[in-house]
């Protein structure tokens, strides 16, 4: 049989994009990498003209115009010129329980993305009474800063046709990006200059030590057979079902957070890693090293941030911070590390966890990360928008995942206080070790924020609560 012809330019996948492709491709369920989100909005929804400004956010946000093409091993993408959806299902709830169950299936059911299907979307009239948007993409086409920004753009788009006003500004081409991209791939000097960056990187402090946020129990157990073992078979493809919870901070204590970031320069995200990692330090035989994945948006111009498409890659923040240091102190090597990682964020992951696997002699299921860990600024991206519009965001669960913990943070659009997604494979961790974690996690920030100079030795002993050593 012939060759399916694509009268279309074909074009490599990114290094972000064949991160999420390795993904869908070694994983046995098929919705591991899918994003799958719903928005709430407190103002009328005419489902017609939403359909309408559905069918104008095609035209204008070229990432969802992106589809796959398979030639043996080799994956391609192409966009389509243009592409209309006309049969939006619109579904009804009349209980919250109906809703989160139905929407709850949905998230889990796998895209087809090599017939085409890249993502899924329905409206709905919620339980009680107001209108939504259920929006299920594959990370191949969207991170999660591009499905904030397919929201935003979309009601925009959905106002501007209402009132008959201007439309809003078209999005930059996410397809020009693609290209920027792979021609940076190409540049041979430059790869190999971060490669020996991240070989140099590896190797400066030895092989990592994976200290879980369940203990040390699996480590334990792979000891038995040879003591000498850091990093157990910690990924697991075949028992992946997840479960996702929610936990939502006092406003009063987000604003502390948000407060001492401003007044210090520093990142929410770096202020939540220092807690998180003190818990699992303690956790772990107190161990100096620790190591998480953040997915990076890597959206760092203007031009990136206004556009659809996948942008994002994890980052190996692996730190390694004593315990006689000051918060302050576990802060800055924090800040350190992710700064001198940023200045490679070209250098595809896949590249560097070659190059990580190669020097240590690890397998497949072996990883270091206790957690995958990702802050969407939604403030920033588009959430105070949302904000003032009464629309209340939400990700949803996909049901799979293959390491033990993605841990997913972001401001709620509607209250402003932190929200947390925990996304935890059931057959490593229960809600109870969720729970310790994420308590300990808040009182090792809150005591950092009142006093920067308390050592992390002084959190573990003086302030953190029941946590198993």
């Amino acid at each position: 049989m012939a060759k399916k012809q694509i009268p279309y330019p074909l074009y490599d996948l990114t290094g972000s994009q064949s991160t999420m492709y390795t993904m869908l491709r070694y994983s046995i369920h098929k919705n591991v990498n899918q994003i799958p989100t719903s928005i709430v909005c407190s103002f009328p929804l005419d489902f017609d003209l939403l359909k309408r400004a559905l069918n104008e956010e095609f035209r204008r946000n070229d990432c969802l115009r992106i589809r796959l093409y398979k030639d043996g091993d080799t994956v391609k993408q192409y966009f389509l010129p243009e592409y209309r959806k006309d049969d939006v299902p619109v579904l009804t709830f009349s209980t919250r329980e109906e809703q989160e169950a139905t929407l709850d299936k949905l998230s889990q059911q796998s895209l087809r993305v090599f017939k085409g299907e890249m993502f899924r979307i329905a409206f709905y009239n919620t339980y009680d009474g107001r209108k939504g948007i259920f929006f299920n993409t594959t990370h191949i086409i969207n991170d999660a800063a591009g499905v904030a920004f397919f929201y935003l753009d979309l009601l925009q788009v959905y106002k501007a046709m209402a009132e008959g006003s201007e439309m809003p500004k078209p999005p930059y081409s996410y397809e020009e990006q693609v290209q920027k991209e792979l021609k940076n791939l190409a540049d041979k000097e430059k790869m190999a200059k971060a490669a020996e960056f991240y070989k140099n990187f590896f190797l400066k402090d030895g092989e990592p030590f994976y200290a879980g946020v369940h203990g040390h129990d699996m480590l334990d157990k792979a000891r038995e057979k040879d003591p000498t073992v850091r990093v157990p078979a910690a990924y697991d493809a075949f028992n992946d079902k997840s479960r996702l919870i929610h936990r939502e901070m006092s406003l009063e204590d987000s604003e502390k957070i948000f407060d001492f970031c401003r007044n210090n320069e520093v990142s929410p995200e770096t202020l939540l890693e220092a807690g998180y990692r003190a818990f699992v330090s303690k956790r772990n035989y107190r161990t100096e090293d620790t190591l998480s994945l953040q997915m990076c948006s890597r959206r760092m111009t203007f031009k990136e941030k206004y556009m659809g498409g996948c942008l994002a890659q994890p980052l190996h923040v692996r730190c390694i911070i004593p315990q006689d240091y000051t918060f302050r102190q576990s802060l800055d090597t924090l800040n350190n590390v992710r700064n001198t990682l940023y200045k490679y964020l070209y250098f595809p992951y896949l590249y560097a966890l070659n190059i990580e696997m190669k020097l240590f002699n690890w397998k497949i299921v072996q990883g270091p990360n206790f957690m995958m860990f990702s802050w969407l600024p939604m403030l920033a991206a588009g959430g105070e928008e949302m904000k003032k519009m009464g629309i209340e965001f939400q990700g949803l669960n996909l049901g799979r995942y293959v390491m033990p913990l993605y841990t997913f943070c972001y401001p709620n659009t509607t209250t402003g206080a932190l929200r947390f997604q925990y996304l935890y494979r059931v057959n490593r961790l229960t809600e109870a070790d969720i729970d310790l974690m994420h308590e300990n996690m808040t009182k090792a920030v809150l005591a950092g924020i009142d006093n920067p100079d308390i050592t992390i030795r002084e959190i573990m002993d003086d302030v953190m609560v029941n946590v198993p050593e």
